[in-house]
């Protein structure tokens, strides 16, 4: 990363005030959500722990995970993943307070105790979250951890983009640049994409900052 553009990627403004009672106002209906019978009871995890809510990059993953967000409320953090989410930031020089997280849903699923993957309906029923979401903060790039993340995003913009097509690859929406990369998932990391590989991808996030636009 060269020296301006970590300037301009530290010099974020503080929320306005209009901004936070929306965001906070989106916090209490997702809290509130009942939609998804299997998650009635789970914690929605999404809060001003997820980020910066002017952040030029936003992170959207799968689901919180019973031993990382599901304990800690915090999205990637707690856990294995969370830790080489750490690692792969730590790589690009960018910290938590300077990016958004989130996820295709934001409650954990969970089957038998486990971990499970969100069902479509119930990336369906937080679609509307995200939606808002990117609506409020307005980030130049939202990056797709996962398969997941990327079927959340087909779904708000109505397209059928791939991952192993896609991976890596910036692709141009009406207002951010769509970024789909894989999970840093233990499993991932150690069968589909290695740790040393996704440090190459998540490289390429900051060559489509643009360091003029404020």
């Amino acid at each position: 990363m060269t020296r301006k553009m970590k300037k301009k990627l530290e010099m974020v403004p503080i929320a306005t005030e209009q901004t936070l009672k929306k965001f906070k106002r989106l916090v209490k209906q997702a809290a509130g959500c009942r939609l998804c019978p299997a998650l009635a009871d789970q914690p929605a995890i999404f809060s001003s722990a997820n980020g910066n809510l002017n952040a030029k990059i936003i992170f959207v993953a799968e689901a919180p995970g019973r031993f990382g967000a599901g304990l800690t409320g915090i999205p990637f953090h707690g856990d294995k993943s969370g830790d080489n989410f750490e690692t792969l930031l730590k790589h690009i020089c960018l910290t938590r307070a300077e990016v958004f997280i989130t996820n295709a849903a934001l409650c954990n699923p969970l089957e038998n105790g486990n971990n499970r993957r969100p069902k479509a309906s119930e990336i369906k029923n937080c679609s509307p979250f995200l939606k808002e979401t990117l609506n409020l903060i307005n980030p130049q790039i939202v990056v797709t951890l996962g398969s997941v993340g990327l079927q959340a995003l087909n779904l708000i913009l109505e397209t059928r983009y791939q991952l192993k097509e896609n991976v890596a690859k910036p692709l141009t929406t009406p207002d951010f640049i769509l970024f789909p990369l894989y999970h840093p998932s233990p499993r991932v990391t150690n069968w589909m994409r290695p740790l040393a590989q996704q440090k190459k991808d998540f490289k390429k996030i900051l060559r489509n900052i643009s360091t003029d636009k404020e």
